[in-house]
């Protein structure tokens, strides 16, 4: 990737995140307009060998929430085995899905050893989904049914909700509350340099923006819980984050910037990549898992 940064391990050590966000495949059967989790220099994954020493070394690092995004975590053919050894190991797990893959049968692999499932969802309305490349057209009616699947498994739900340019006029709240989620997200749309440019400029929004849908949107969840909102600022550093290969990356200088480590010294990793734990903390980051 030409706007890459490679960053050498001799910095200053840094808090260990008490949630990982492990994007464990860059696969992805969607084409969203914003996404900056496409991994342009990434041309493999971990082994499931290497793949099930993972969440152990999480573990023992003090992390105690796995979360596995992608690309789309469903695309990778041993989520089930990876999902039952950060179990074991004693993590709480979850996965950021767009929904489209998950069937009956793979909630039967997953559930056993499923604490969340975070559905990727902007919109109430189909026309702009579709518009932001997520779906074909029936992204939104596909959730619906997709999130009384998971909680009939007795899987809590989380919505993740991006605000651009196209949905940031929306009332969202009341489609919210039919969907009846344990959590909701809501972030600012994010420009990273390398990744997303030539398809995020026209999606971009400002502050003030954000704030108005915030303030439209700021509903009370049937848990007594409020919607965590996030701006671009709030996300960068504060999120703790391993690619498909199992090298570290943060998002602080608005580009992807690797480190030269990977999952054969995660420990020093944990210890090293940049993370805001005063930023994780007030963005909501510490809640009732």
């Amino acid at each position: 990737m030409e706007n890459s940064t490679y960053v050498n391990v001799s910095q200053d050590k840094t808090s260990i995140a008490p949630c990982v966000n492990w994007h464990i495949t860059k696969k992805c059967n969607y084409r969203c307009h914003y996404c900056f989790a496409t991994f342009k220099e990434v041309d493999q994954q971990l082994s499931l060998n290497e793949a099930l020493k993972v969440p152990r070394v999480f573990k023992d690092a003090g992390c105690m929430k796995l979360n596995f995004a992608g690309g789309e975590p469903l695309l990778y053919p041993h989520l089930d085995l990876v999902l039952r050894e950060s179990r074991r190991c004693g993590l709480v797990t979850s996965i950021i899905t767009n929904g489209s893959l998950l069937t009956p049968r793979i909630m039967d692999q997953l559930a056993p050893n499923l604490d969340w499932i975070g559905f990727s969802l902007d919109t109430a309305d189909e026309e702009i989904q579709r518009g932001l490349g997520r779906g074909k057209g029936k992204h939104v009616s596909n959730t619906l049914k997709k999130v009384e699947l998971a909680k009939a498994y007795g899987i809590k739900i989380k919505i993740n909700t991006v605000v651009t340019s196209l949905n940031k006029e929306e009332a969202m709240g009341g489609f919210i509350k039919q969907l009846n989620p344990d959590r909701w997200k809501v972030f600012q749309v994010m420009h990273i340099q390398g990744e997303n440019e030539l398809s995020v400029t026209p999606l971009l929004i400002n502050q003030e923006e954000f704030r108005r849908y915030k303030a439209r949107n700021n509903i009370t969840l049937h848990n007594g819980t409020h919607p965590v909102f996030e701006t671009s600022e709030d996300i960068r550093g504060s999120y703790m984050m391993v690619g498909p290969d199992g090298r570290f990356f943060d998002d602080t200088t608005g580009t992807i910037r690797y480190w030269e480590i990977n999952h054969y010294n995660l420990e020093e990793g944990l210890k090293i990549v940049p993370f805001d734990d005063c930023k994780y903390i007030n963005r909501g980051g510490i809640y009732a898992w």
